[in-house]
């Protein structure tokens, strides 16, 4: 063979080797991607098998307390918990109590209020005669037998308003002009114009409505029953047309809010089904807007929205200077305010990747120093701790943790794809806003007093699942907003609707600051009836 026979096979069977190589390394990316669909596939079955069979809580243990392991140890269990040193247990301490208030978990105090109705059984006049001696029997006491508590219908009635006239007889009978005077027209002013429900119906059926989520097509059955024929579309005119008149309040709710050093954010979909009058298959937004837990002005504010674009964010929080913590949906954060995270979100990212019953794995390790760091956060909340301790404590104990758990972040590699894929992202784009609480003792470690505020809307939109127009919406809004305060600040909700929906239309559509700031959830001004006593409907 010549040199340059040599020569071309050696330059034909390096381009082979070019080319082989270029084929293992396009099928080595075949493989590495079939890898990460296969891990992703996995994923998405574990997680799918975890929602329908496994534990449902985020406890961070993956056996819940006093549930029995299904392994070996379950067997010497007797010998495994016994203790012959330790003493027999006393009534009280086999009684649960409450973790938060230590008290019986059992039936509660009835209420001491409730107009009692005594029922004594005596004995027949014929039986009033000792068996023994044949003497009279005279009373001695009374034996308690049981209590029962017992409804009577809640009362339902119309009033009609009237007013004397009076006329002067010596007029009428002298010939002269009949003069005729008549009493002041004191009827109160109407909730809905020339309607028929009085305040104390349209509170009611915005309570049913939005605390109780009882939907207008079951209320419209309920007065059916009591012989009132009303329809669902005066229910809900009447719910549209007494929301406008928390317009003023809100507004004010609006002005106290941003006085507050921290807001919570959230958002929640709800499901319009006309907007401008033309059927629409897009989903609106309901955001709530709260203010923090060490707030002097317990709110609670809701919106309806068309969408959940950065726009409306700026709209809600434009000018507001404080802290603001969300979930980290990217709509937030143009504003002039600082811009908060939530460890309860990165946390539950990372808690769906544990495969049940691994407790090493790095997921499981990083949830269980966020598990950590909120324990701390916890005693210093209970312990009611001084801003300066919280920040010293959070310097001290919490920020080391939460290091802790970026430097495990850090040596995962994940699909981008996967769950844990998408939780290490999660983490690395808001470490910024995650840190953040460390040096404002005023901000939460989590936002979950967002998550609290939207729960009873999640709730309720079960029950009636949309609403028919914008303007709907924008009353369930309002609504929820009044109710949402009311029990923050531990007023009865229905006397505080009441109250509401009696004075501001008396007030009239343009009300003075000092009128509404008078009618505010806590003002020393409001009535009796509006503090909460005994109500734990949340």
């Amino acid at each position: 063979m010549t040199y340059e026979e040599l020569k071309k096979a050696y330059e034909e069977s390096q381009k082979r080797c070019s080319e082989l190589e270029q084929e293992i390394a396009e099928k080595d990316k075949v493989i590495e991607n079939k890898d990460l669909r296969i891990e992703h596939l996995t994923e998405l079955v574990l997680k799918r098998n975890k929602m329908l069979f496994g534990q449902k809580s985020e406890k961070g243990k993956f056996i819940c307390d006093g549930q029995i392991a299904l392994d070996g140890s379950m067997f010497n269990e007797a010998e495994a918990e016994s203790n012959p040193a330790a003493a027999e247990p006393t009534a009280e301490a086999i009684t649960k109590q409450s973790k938060k208030t230590g008290q019986h978990r059992g039936r509660k105090e009835i209420r001491a209020d409730l107009e009692t109705k005594k029922v004594v059984f005596e004995l027949p006049e014929n039986q009033k005669t000792c068996d023994v001696c044949g003497s009279p029997l005279t009373e001695y006491t009374e034996e308690y037998l049981t209590t029962r508590i017992a409804v009577i219908p809640e009362k339902i009635y119309k009033i009609e308003y009237y007013r004397k006239v009076y006329k002067c007889k010596n007029c009428d009978q002298n010939g002269i002009k009949s003069n005729i005077v008549k009493a002041e027209n004191k009827t109160p002013a109407p909730v809905i114009e020339k309607g028929l429900p009085d305040p104390s119906m349209v509170a009611d059926i915005m309570q049913r409505k939005y605390q109780l989520g009882e939907p207008l097509y079951r209320q419209e059955q309920y007065w059916k029953l009591r012989g009132i024929y009303l329809n669902r579309t005066s229910l809900a005119n009447w719910v549209i047309k007494g929301a406008k008149w928390f317009e003023p309040v809100i507004r004010q709710f609006w002005e106290y809010a941003y006085l507050e050093p921290v807001l919570n954010a959230d958002e929640t979909p709800t499901r319009v089904l006309k907007k401008d009058g033309k059927p629409t298959k897009k989903k609106g937004q309901m955001w709530i807007v709260c203010t923090g837990a060490a707030a002097s002005r317990k709110i609670a504010l809701y919106t309806y929205r068309d969408s959940r674009r950065k726009a409306v964010a700026e709209e809600l929080l434009s000018g507001y200077m404080g802290v603001v913590q969300t979930d980290g949906l990217q709509s937030y954060g143009s504003g002039d305010y600082e811009h908060a995270g939530c460890w309860a979100h990165c946390r539950r990212r990372f808690f769906d990747c544990i495969p049940d019953g691994d407790t090493l794995c790095p997921s499981a390790q990083i949830v269980a120093l966020i598990d950590k760091a909120a324990e701390y956060e916890r005693t210093a909340r209970k312990q009611a701790y001084s801003a300066p301790q919280i920040l010293e404590m959070r310097t001290e104990k919490i920020k080391p943790l939460l290091d802790q758990t970026y430097e495990i972040i850090n040596t995962l590699h994940p699909g981008k794809d996967s769950a844990l894929g998408r939780a290490v992202t999660y983490a690395m784009n808001q470490k910024e806003k995650l840190y953040l609480f460390l040096t404002h003792p005023e901000v939460e470690m989590t936002n979950n007093l967002a998550e609290r505020t939207v729960k009873p809307y999640v709730i309720n939109r079960k029950n009636f699942l949309f609403s028919d127009t914008e303007k709907g919406a924008d009353a369930s809004a309002a609504v929820m907003s009044i109710i949402e305060t009311a029990k923050r600040n531990n007023l009865d909700v229905y006397g505080y609707l009441h109250y509401l929906l009696t004075v501001l239309p008396e007030m009239g559509i343009n009300p003075t600051e000092d009128q509404i700031k008078s009618v505010m959830p806590w003002s020393f001004s409001l009535p009796a009836y509006c503090r909460q006593t005994y109500s734990e409907v949340q």
